[in-house]
């Protein structure tokens, strides 16, 4: 944990903020010193520990950018993706959507405003619940977007709850083990009414990394490569649903990098006085790297399907 963001932090934010920032990177870091694997409280530790940051640098949309034309600007590109994996899911006016892995609930009150359904949005990290739910009020949408604290590998909520859910490249993270990724399916196909549709996005490698890409890899996207080596649209097809769209749309989504490493350029001086030098300078570099990685050895698949 860099000095300057904690200094950074309690002045922005006080001895509580930089107090939950220490305690989320050792909750973060605890399960690869000690079991040298990811869990899922670590995994809510690394979101509560990377939100602020993100959102300074990166914006509110916690996803890959989808560049239909490749001119567009990455929060154009954000809503796009938003906007796609709503389509596929054909969220309507008057539904109930179930937004798994929402973020910060940007996304679910895009969709919320643009469609008229009511949405719930669904985070294991309670410091973007936090946040969500600041973000909400200050949109004026809490009648329309709820966010709450939840795994969304089991969920309390009653058989057959929701017409649509939406999952927006977030079933990597919430699956910390392989079991996980059917276990979640289960849980989709659970919570939906017949007939009801899923619109789901994920990045995914089609093969394990290499040791040097790994460490790249674990660095910004707190993952092993292993564990993204998966074939989502057969476990979808396993647990029963029936897939009416599929789609790699990995080269729509490699300008991201490219954005995202531009605006860390643009605002260097800022990165370097939260980070320090050396930190600001390995970031970019690892930014460099991921878009050979995944050029190399992975898709970006999105789908749409339906539950029988």
């Amino acid at each position: 944990m860099p000095a300057r963001l904690l200094i950074t932090t309690w002045r922005e934010g006080g001895a509580l903020s930089c107090l939950r920032k220490l305690s989320a990177a050792t909750r973060a870091a605890l399960p690869l010193l000690l079991r040298r694997r990811r869990t899922a409280s670590g995994v809510a530790a690394y979101f509560d520990l990377i939100t602020s940051e993100a959102r300074r640098f990166y914006g509110d949309s916690f996803h890959f950018g989808y560049f239909r034309s490749g001119d567009e600007s990455l929060s154009e590109a954000l809503d796009a993706h938003t906007d796609l994996v709503a389509e596929l899911a054909l969220v309507a006016s008057g539904q109930r959507i179930l937004d798994v892995g929402c973020g910060i609930a940007a996304p679910a009150l895009r969709i919320a405003a643009r469609s008229g359904c009511e949405v719930t949005a669904i985070n294991i990290s309670r410091e973007q619940v936090r946040q969500g739910r600041r973000l909400i009020e200050r949109c004026g949408m809490a009648q329309r977007v709820r966010i709450a604290h939840g795994d969304a590998r089991a969920l309390g909520f009653s058989d057959e709850s929701f017409d649509a859910i939406i999952c927006l490249e977030a079933a990597g993270d919430i699956c910390v083990a392989e079991n996980d990724k059917r276990r979640l399916v289960r849980e989709f196909h659970r919570l939906l009414r017949p007939g009801g549709r899923i619109g789901f996005s994920d990045l995914a490698l089609t093969e394990p990394p290499s040791a040097e890409e790994e460490r790249a890899l674990r660095a910004l996207l707190y993952h092993r490569g292993a564990e993204l080596v998966t074939d989502w649209p057969s476990l979808f097809e396993s647990q029963g649903f029936t897939i009416t769209e599929r789609r790699d749309i990995l080269p729509q989504t490699m300008a991201t990098w490219q954005r995202v490493l531009a605006v860390y350029e643009e605002r260097r001086s800022e990165a370097v006085r939260l980070y320090g030098c050396r930190i600001a300078s390995r970031l970019c570099h690892q930014l460099e790297q991921i878009p050979e990685i995944l050029a190399r050895r992975a898709s970006f698949v999105i789908l749409a399907a339906i539950k029988g």
